[in-house]
């Protein structure tokens, strides 16, 4: 049991908006739920992610996403 107090996703309404795409698939990743006491750092570090891992290539976001997905299987990488 972890010994920080994570909030619930829609503990508030800016958490349950970030949290949004995560829930409608399953559960909001780890990684990502460990920032939730500081939702603004969250929101920052998601919008950077998001900037560097997609849109920097010419192949598209499906083409970009199988590739991430192939990549981390073959790393064992499941979280």
């Amino acid at each position: 049991m972890s010994w920080l107090h994570l909030p619930s996703d829609t503990e508030t309404p800016e958490l349950e908006r970030i949290t949004r795409s995560y829930r409608k698939t399953g559960s909001v990743p780890s990684i990502v739920a460990a920032m939730k006491p500081n939702p603004k750092a969250l929101r920052a570090v998601l919008k950077m992610n998001y900037a560097v891992t997609f849109g920097g290539s010419i192949l598209g976001r499906r083409r970009e996403e199988l590739i991430a997905s192939v990549v981390s299987a073959l790393n064992q990488c499941f979280y």
